[in-house]
């Protein structure tokens, strides 16, 4: 399956600006952050319509995502009204996408699992109008798609989740993404993760050191740090020093 990921803006069209933050910076990190999510999963590929300042029309972001014969697009922007009188995350479709449509309720899924990790308020999805916000990106390509709005760029409360949260909201809009063209996240593999957690702690140490003396038993690629072929003690002993290592780095 293929997914489009279109950055907003880009070089001469900065987008909104706050204190010095620009929507273009914000877009271009959080679409290739979701890009690596993506990558990390079968099935699946990713193109951007850009991966630096430059700055495609919209015709051509919309012609790319056709040509490539794109499953599903997403053009990724920050929203802004006045300094901290809104706040949220949303998303807009084409204005003939019909609510409880397949355009709609993906977009709605994106926007629910964004708010659901990361803490944004949650203002649904909006359709477009042909006088009115009927965004070239949704009119143009010829698959589903949404233009995100990641959170008001003029709203502080936002601008501290977008980088606080900034890896739980690239997961929602990646495990959204994922479900809009049939299919399902699948975390990666973490050596030493062998909880299967996504962390390596101290818990994961003491699992290993259990399967390394029989009372455990824990998938290989997990447990076998030091790539020997077996679950020992020293994998044990290294995934405890990582851990360790992680915790004082985090309380620095």
């Amino acid at each position: 399956m293929k997914i489009f990921i279109d950055p907003g803006h880009g070089g001469n069209s900065v987008g909104a600006t706050y204190k010095g933050r620009r929507e273009q910076d914000d877009c271009l990190r959080l679409s290739l952050a979701v890009k690596s999510i993506l990558e990390t999963q079968d099935a699946v590929e990713v193109k951007l319509s850009r991966e630096d300042n430059s700055n495609p029309s919209i015709n051509e972001r919309a012609a790319a995502a056709n040509v490539w014969g794109a499953d599903y697009f997403i053009s990724i922007h920050r929203n802004a009204f006045s300094p901290n009188k809104a706040k949220g995350v949303e998303a807009w479709v084409y204005s003939r996408a019909k609510k409880g449509g397949p355009a709609y309720t993906k977009a709605e899924n994106i926007v629910k699992k964004v708010c659901d990790k990361a803490g944004f308020l949650n203002r649904g999805v909006k359709s477009g109008a042909p006088s009115y916000a009927d965004f070239g990106v949704n009119r143009l390509t010829k698959m589903n798609s949404c233009l995100f709005e990641a959170g008001f760029i003029d709203s502080d409360t936002d601008n501290v989740l977008f980088d606080t949260a900034f890896s739980e909201m690239a997961l929602g809009i990646a495990e959204g993404l994922l479900e809009a063209v049939g299919l399902e996240f699948v975390p990666p593999v973490v050596l030493g993760d062998a909880d299967g957690d996504g962390k390596i702690t101290a818990a994961d140490a003491r699992l290993i050191l259990r399967a390394a003396v029989g009372l455990e038993n824990i998938p290989l690629e997990r447990g076998d740090v030091d790539g020997d072929g077996k679950i020992t003690a020293s994998d044990a002993r290294a995934v405890l020093k990582e851990a360790v290592n992680g915790e004082e780095n985090e309380n620095e």
